[in-house]
């Protein structure tokens, strides 16, 4: 065949991969696929399969490529300015769209709403961070903020500012969540050390803790749905019982002595 008439096994390309996202979503594409779909309109004349095989190859992953800053991505071959600008602000603008589909007071009456809004609440966390969400009985979120910083690798809880919110709240029952931006969501040592502190250490001041989320590019651990909110619970209330058994003892052996 002359080189004239030879086939171009591209041409059409663009065409058959919108046509598959239109009937069958973009779920089922491999990564480069979806990541040069993205690319279609923001770089129009070029060839964005290769773009998206560098940015993938360099990168790791999708969630790398939006994570990397404009001045990063412009060092990928073919990258635009508009490109590189668009592909870093998209973490933020999914962060928007979350949030307004939640809307002000969502609902996380169960770990999977609970896990949606977390998910999308660390979404531009680098290094851990711990936020404390207040909810009403019914598992309405009434406020969130973040009550601890810290590195790739631990957080630490500010106390003063967490006595402070729980006593502005009008909720009784507050969720903690922090995030392993570096690993697995499995909790470490020192996360079931921190929860078994924080439990009765709300009691005291009259809050449920209802959960404590760990939050992973992996993805969670829930401390309620695997059982181990129940082996920390009721320590202040124990202790409350058995000041009061000691006090009773205590006035019994006084009546006990004034009678003699």
């Amino acid at each position: 065949m002359s080189q004239d008439k030879k086939v171009n096994l591209h041409k059409g390309h663009r065409q058959r991969v919108k046509e598959k996202v239109m009937e069958q979503g973009i779920l089922h594409l491999p990564e480069h696929e979806a990541l040069e779909l993205w690319l279609y309109p923001l770089i129009p004349m070029k060839d964005t399969n290769a773009i998206a095989h560098e940015l993938i190859n360099r990168f790791g992953s999708i969630q790398n490529v939006f994570d990397a800053s404009p001045k990063v991505l412009m060092e990928v071959k073919n990258m635009t300015e508009n490109a590189a600008l668009f592909l870093s602000i998209f973490p933020q603008m999914s962060k928007i769209y979350t949030s307004q589909k939640f809307g002000p007071k969502p609902m996380l009456d169960t770990v999977a709403h609970a896990v949606e809004y977390l998910q999308n609440l660390f979404l531009d966390e680098k290094e851990e961070a711990m936020y404390m969400l207040m909810l009403n009985a019914k598992g309405m979120l009434l406020s969130s903020c973040k009550v601890g910083v810290g590195s790739m690798d631990s957080c630490q809880l500010n106390t003063r500012e967490f006595i402070m919110r729980t006593a502005d709240s009008q909720g009784n029952c507050i969720m903690i969540a922090h995030n392993h931006p570096s690993g697995s969501a499995s909790p470490s040592y020192q996360d079931c050390e921190f929860t078994r502190w924080l439990i009765p250490f709300a009691e005291v001041l009259g809050i449920n803790v209802i959960d404590h989320i760990i939050i992973s590019s992996e993805g969670y651990y829930s401390f309620r749905e695997n059982n181990m909110l129940s082996n920390y619970a009721g320590v202040f209330k124990k202790y409350l019982e058995n000041a009061k058994a000691s006090d009773k003892y205590s006035m019994n052996v006084r009546k006990f002595t004034d009678r003699k």
